[in-house]
């Protein structure tokens, strides 16, 4: 959702996230955080007002909501009728648990995440934000009208706002919203138009077409732009682009070594053939055009596992001095763990942290072990019926029996040792050493 409807959300939320940036508006309504001079009415009148704002982008935008999430959606509900038909709100709290809880409400919460802004909000943004996205939330878990007398306010200090905002109207809202954009009709979206996401002033290196070694001759400064769906660079801003990669051909994006080309902030762009070399202005920009490049090209199912981190230049790899350009790459890309590569695990620690989970849990365990025990005896003439029921009693008896066993054998070891150690304890040695009080304690 957040690839295919990057451009939708923008479209839908950028004004309210850029107005809450821009405005400051005091919203906070627990008292309890008040500053001096705050207002309650005042404070939940502005947070009203960004919450019902949200609110009418949202429901007002299904028509423009991306046919690939629409066909979600439908088959969604329909799965979800077809599992609950004596719920007849179960279709629609299907669709709202995607569209509400893991895509509109986390983008008004970290909208830098989601590329709405480049900045992270200060805190009073940040707790705006975080109002509204709960707000927004509470309102796409609200389907059914009839059922707003029952709502649980877990949180006091919201129970004016929700007072205000959950009511018929609203719950209407949300659901004529939800119903248009999980129906099978919802394919009349016309040309999405694409996003840009990044875009500035880079130096990069000739791909391949005029290659005159490793002369600056070869590289030529390119305003590069970034969408949601392709990477492009021109002579300017305003110039056609001289070369469009797809976000599906980029297959890695990595740091290239500076001993390339003797030139610092160089990153690599991976394409099945070959790989675009860009020079970024600073260290800051190399790092933000790696990151958002490398988050965009995770979803690619061609991604490589391997790349080379130098260029490939007169013949032959710099970094493994392969003399075939197709060759695969001889380094691990970044965040991809090859099944070739051994995984740095300390298994004593590990075993450690499996070991304190059980022992923590060990009065749950008993309780388990106790009901097997009962549910295998049980006939059904008992006044009550097991605290538990388990499918195959007899199996989880004898897991459970030797898990007890194996940690009350370790706890004895453990016991065991501390005795041993305690026994042969020197004083002055690195355990117990020289002073008044532990001289004391070695002769207790």
């Amino acid at each position: 959702m957040r690839l295919q409807g990057l451009h939708y959300l923008h479209d839908v939320l950028k004004s309210v996230v850029d107005d809450i940036y821009e405005e400051r508006k005091q919203c906070e309504i627990d008292t309890t955080k008040f500053k001096d001079g705050e207002n309650l009415e005042a404070n939940l009148a502005n947070l009203q007002h960004y919450i019902e704002k949200a609110f009418q982008a949202i429901v007002g935008s299904a028509a423009t909501c991306p046919t690939s999430m629409c066909e979600v959606f439908y088959y969604l509900k329909e799965a979800a009728s077809r599992q609950f038909p004596d719920d007849p709100d179960a279709k629609y709290s299907a669709v709202s648990g995607f569209v509400f809880l893991r895509f509109f409400a986390p983008a008004i919460l970290s909208p830098r995440l989601f590329h709405l802004k480049k900045e992270n909000p200060d805190e009073l943004v940040s707790r705006t934000l975080k109002m509204v996205s709960k707000a927004i939330q509470t309102l796409g878990n609200h389907v059914n009208p009839d059922k707003l007398s029952s709502v649980n306010m877990k949180e006091e200090y919201m129970t004016p706002l929700y007072s205000n905002i959950l009511d018929r109207e609203h719950v209407q809202g949300i659901r004529k919203f939800l119903e248009k954009v999980s129906s099978s009709k919802s394919k009349t979206k016309s040309m999405e138009a694409p996003v840009v996401l990044k875009e500035g002033y880079m130096i990069k290196r000739a791909q391949g077409r005029k290659r005159l070694g490793i002369g600056m001759k070869n590289f030529k400064r390119r305003w590069f732009r970034l969408t949601n769906r392709e990477l492009t660079y021109s002579k300017s801003d305003d110039c056609f682009p001289l070369c469009t990669i797809p976000i599906s051909d980029v297959l890695a994006v990595e740091k290239l070594e500076e001993e390339s080309f003797q030139m610092k902030f160089m990153f690599q762009v991976v394409q099945p053939k070959r790989a675009l070399y860009v020079q970024a202005s600073n260290c800051v920009e190399e790092k933000a055009w790696i990151d958002i490049l490398s988050n965009i090209c995770k979803s690619n199912r061609h991604r490589l596992s391997y790349y080379h981190p130098a260029a490939f230049v007169n013949g032959n790899w710099m970094c493994c001095k392969l003399q075939n350009e197709s060759d695969r790459g001889c380094t691990p890309v970044t965040g991809v763990v090859p099944w070739s590569v051994t995984l740095d695990i300390d298994p004593d620690r590990e075993m450690e942290r499996i070991y304190t989970l059980f022992k923590a849990n060990i009065a749950k365990l008993e309780k388990l072990e106790d009901a097997c025990a009962l549910q295998a005896v049980y006939q059904g003439t008992r006044s009550e019926a097991p605290p538990m029921l388990v499918e195959d009693s007899k199996s989880c008896f004898e897991t459970v029996k030797g898990l007890l066993y194996e940690l009350q054998q370790i706890e004895e070891s453990h016991v065991n040792y501390r005795t041993r150690r305690e026994e042969t304890r020197e004083y002055g040695s690195k355990q117990t050493p020289i002073g008044d009080e532990n001289f004391n304690n070695s002769f207790k």
